[in-house]
Order: C-alpha cells, then structure tokens, then sequence
C-alpha cells in the first residue's frame, strides 16, 4: 500500500538514508545530518507540492518510501527505496513501481514515467524490467558516495504501449 508520509515515518526514513547500501545504489553517501536537521527537510520535502512523496506499507508497517518527480511535458520520473534489508529482492520494489505508474498515468492523467538507476543495481533493472519500462539509455554519473564514475541506465514507461 502507499500512503502519503506521516511525521512518524521520518524516524524509518532517516534509518533508510543512512544505509550504506541504499546510498551506493544511488551514488550518495549515506545522509550525515542529525535526527533533528532530517526532520525538518523531510517535513519540507514531504510538503513540497511539485513531489509526491508516498510511504511504501505493509502490514501497517512502513518498509520503504517512493517519489514522483520532475513533472513536465506529461511525465515523471520514480524513485524508491525499500529500507529493511530482509524485504529487498522479495517483489516490492515490483508491486510498488505498478503502483506509482497507475497512480501517474491513471489518477494524475500523465503519459510517461521515466526512472534510471546504476548499472550495478541490478535489481532496479529487473523490477523496471518487469513493469513494462523501456531502457532509453545511458550517461555517465561522478558518484557523491565514492567518487568514481558509474554508468546510469535510463528507464521509460509509456501509457498504451
């Protein structure tokens, strides 16, 4: 299930930003600030009315959180994260990409939704993969986590396709 963010997932998403691992799928480092700094930007972001910021639930728990972003020209581009390491690579990441694509092309009317990720993660290319996304193709990032230079792979879901 999605559902919009609660002061009360800012405790979760803060222990998400600061996992190594999340952080080296996206070419970040892990978020340094205190709990407190967090707080106040995720509560900025989360009110921020050009993203739409959802938490990821299961069982009334919350395992994870997703963006729609960079609206233009009837599109958008995703994000997610699953936090708890035990749920990753179990279909989650899959059934929450159907769910931000219905929700972008169905409820929000728009015609596309773009994604990317590192060529490393290979998990984020099997669920783009499995919801019907289309490899549109590729540049160069300089990682913020480590300073090297990975290769972004660019994804696109079209309405009707």
């Amino acid at each position: 299930m999605l559902r919009p963010p609660r002061e009360t997932d800012v405790e979760a998403a803060y222990y998400w930003d600061r996992d190594p691992e999340l952080a080296a799928w996206n070419g970040r480092p892990p978020i340094s600030l205190s709990l407190d700094a967090a707080r106040r930007d995720y509560l900025a972001r989360w009110r921020d009315s050009s993203i739409k910021t959802f938490i990821i639930e299961s069982g009334e728990r919350a395992i994870g959180m997703a963006t729609l972003y960079d609206f233009r020209r009837g599109s958008c581009e995703l994000g997610i994260k699953i936090g708890p390491e035990g749920l990753r690579g179990r279909g989650l990441a899959s059934e929450t990409v159907r769910l931000l694509v219905e929700y972008a092309t169905g409820t929000l009317g728009l015609d596309a939704v773009r994604g990317s990720t590192l060529e490393h993660n290979h998990r984020m290319q099997r669920v783009f993969e499995k919801c019907g996304f289309r490899r549109t193709g590729q540049g160069a990032m300089l990682s913020r986590y480590d300073d090297r230079r990975y290769t972004e792979l660019f994804y696109e879901f079209r309405s009707g396709d």
